[in-house]
């Protein structure tokens, strides 16, 4: 006995064909609904109108909000938030904010947080402010997810003390704020520079520090190189019962040995079995950068060899820092071989390192010969692969060359690029060049830097020769 599919089973297939992107069978299964005398109920709608606003498809969406009153389906809270939030995530925030204001149902937190999301991408600061009094008025109190949304978009922003204010208000409408939120807070703090008041907040924190609290914090007074305040903030972990982690090892490490200082990194190194703490990829690779950076490269390729995880691209890097620094060429060549067979590609950052060093050792035709392999590596050159052979022709006295490789760069010169080709030319007392090269990073809108003052300042010295 042949039994006709109900609203359920047409449903349930819908969703399928939604997932699978296949939107034009939906359409014609949503057709034969209706000609079977199975109307379409809010589900049939939401499922589509999801599928379309997580693909972009915002039109198509709109379509069929406008379609559901012609078949008594009444749109409800969530199936506005849905669209709303595909505006948002379009940038699109005015014709999420229409919606908003248009909407049959009275709007929910989540509806206002979806068109506050478009407002934060949008740094429409003022905006906001707004939308969150037109909560407050109508009731709609802003929950965790408001603030938690705020503060993060305040603080990728640059705009930590608003972000701090934000967090102060919180308690007015009943929200705690969670360990996110204040992390959030301090490691902007810290990434500014602001280590103190990053400090400040942690110890004032409504609810318990976490390790990543404290890592934020750690990472600001590394940076600042105030090793005796680092120090001071792992015994202030030890006394609240805050577990040292993996990060904070390797906070640790990475900044002694940007520093130089890496025999204290090694002697950070060997304490981590001491609290289960296991070095990664991560850990190995800073010391890897700087046992090199001190050309310690025997050492660095001992540690590369037996570190018990799998090798990856900065690891490699590291190692060819260190190579490249002792001029070993055959063995860089033998380490990059050695990387693309065992599917570690090159990537721009290891052709810099290359070019660079060969620059630097005058060995710039070799340079160029890199160069034109990038693109083989699906790597393409960037400003600091050029700014490098600019400077490597330019030391050489090859300045047509230099010129030649300045004027086909395949992205923008900055100063830099300007100032090595110009430091050339000045040596070569080719003063109508130099002043054709200034003008023209000029006309070009490459706004000069002292070190263009300086040497455009001997374009200006009277009885020049040349």
């Amino acid at each position: 006995m042949h039994v006709a599919p109900d609203t359920y089973t047409y449903n349930t297939v819908l969703k399928g064909l939604c997932i699978a992107r296949k939107w034009e069978e939906a359409e014609v299964l949503m057709s034969e609904m209706i000609t079977n005398g199975c109307h379409p109920n809010e589900v049939t709608f939401a499922t589509q109108i999801r599928s379309f606003c997580q693909n972009g498809l915002l039109h198509r969406a709109l379509h069929l909000l406008e379609q559901m009153p012609r078949y008594g389906c009444t749109p409800d809270v969530v199936i506005y938030s849905t669209l709303v939030n595909g505006f948002s995530e379009q940038g699109n925030v005015d014709a999420a904010l229409n919606l908003l204001n248009t909407m049959v149902c009275k709007p929910n937190t989540v509806c206002y947080n979806a068109a506050l999301k478009g407002l934060c991408m949008a740094q429409r600061w003022d905006d906001i402010g707004e939308l969150i009094a037109e909560m407050v008025r109508k009731g709609c109190l802003p929950n965790e997810a408001t603030f938690s949304m705020l503060i993060n978009s305040l603080c990728q922003n640059n705009l930590v003390d608003s972000a701090v204010e934000v967090l102060e208000q919180m308690e007015k409408y009943g929200c705690e704020p969670d360990t996110v939120n204040y992390n959030t807070i301090i490691n902007s703090l810290s990434e500014r520079g602001r280590a103190d008041d990053a400090l400040k907040l942690l110890n004032s924190m409504a609810c318990k520090p976490d390790a990543l609290g404290f890592n934020a914090v750690l990472k600001g007074f590394c940076r600042a190189e105030r090793w005796h305040d680092a120090t001071e903030l792992i015994a202030q972990m030890f006394r609240q019962d805050c577990s040292l982690i993996e990060m904070t090892f390797n906070i640790l490490i990475d900044a002694l040995c940007q520093n130089g200082m890496v025999t204290h990194a090694t002697h950070v190194f060997e304490q981590m079995p001491k609290y289960r703490c296991t070095p990664d990829i991560v850990t190995y690779s800073s010391l890897i950068n700087g046992f090199s950076e001190q050309d310690l490269v025997e050492v660095a390729i001992e540690l590369f060899r037996g570190m018990p995880c799998k090798p990856d691209i900065f690891s490699y890097n590291a190692v060819l820092k260190g190579l490249c620094r002792a001029a070993r060429w055959e063995d860089a060549g033998e380490l990059i071989a050695e990387m693309v067979g065992k599917d570690c590609t090159p990537n721009e950052v290891t052709f810099n390192i290359l070019i660079n060093a060969l620059c630097q050792k005058g060995l710039v035709d070799r340079a160029i010969d890199v160069l034109e392999q990038m693109p083989s590596y699906g790597s393409t050159p960037d400003i600091f692969t050029y700014n490098a052979l600019i400077n490597g022709f330019s030391e050489q006295g090859r300045l047509d060359d230099a010129l030649k490789l300045l004027g086909t760069m395949s992205c923008k010169p900055d100063a830099i690029s300007y100032n090595s080709t110009l430091k050339g030319l000045c040596r070569a007392e080719r003063w109508q060049d130099a002043e054709e090269l200034v003008a023209e990073m000029l006309r070009k809108k490459c706004t000069p830097n002292e070190v263009t003052f300086k040497y455009a300042n001997r374009l200006l010295v009277p009885n020049r020769v040349g």
